[in-house]
């Protein structure tokens, strides 16, 4: 069985890096907007107190983000996943995006409670912070949404 089968491997490739990009801008462009955004502190924090990447944390942050924006991004494109979405480009990206974001929460409780730190902090960010990471996987997966092109659309 071949996971990639019907994958636009370029396109998802493409589609993950920009729409990380855009989730990574608005996160620093909007950082402290109503109280919002500006996540990639919790981040960064992370990484200072475990004393890794020291004096790279942005590029370590940045390219990390990437990577997970076009790793996670084939899941939004493998078709049976993908063509059950709605057919509106915004829904379809939308719906992704907050069950995706509702799957994050999951792995956080089952892995965080259990002792696993780094989750276990997620789950105890101020309300702000849980908004503020809702809304980017929104724009996350509005974007993903917006510039993925299945296989058949070439």
């Amino acid at each position: 069985m071949n996971l990639t089968e019907r994958i636009n491997i370029k396109s998802v490739i493409f589609s993950g890096f920009v729409a990380g990009y855009i989730m990574y801008v608005v996160d620093l462009a909007l950082d402290g907007w109503f109280g919002l955004f500006g996540t990639y502190r919790i981040y960064k924090d992370w990484l200072l107190e475990a004393d890794i990447f020291s004096g790279i944390e942005d590029i370590a942050i940045f390219l990390g983000h990437q990577l997970n924006s076009i790793l996670f991004g084939f899941f939004f494109a493998y078709p049976p996943i993908y063509y059950s979405l709605p057919k509106n480009i915004i829904l379809k990206g939308a719906v992704f995006a907050v069950i995706w974001h509702i799957l994050v929460l999951l792995v956080c409780i089952l892995f965080g409670m259990t002792g696993a730190k780094w989750l276990n902090s997620l789950l105890h960010m101020p309300a702000n912070a849980h908004i503020s990471l809702l809304l980017l996987h929104i724009v996350w997966g509005v974007s993903l949404s917006a510039f993925y092109r299945p296989e058949e659309k070439q």
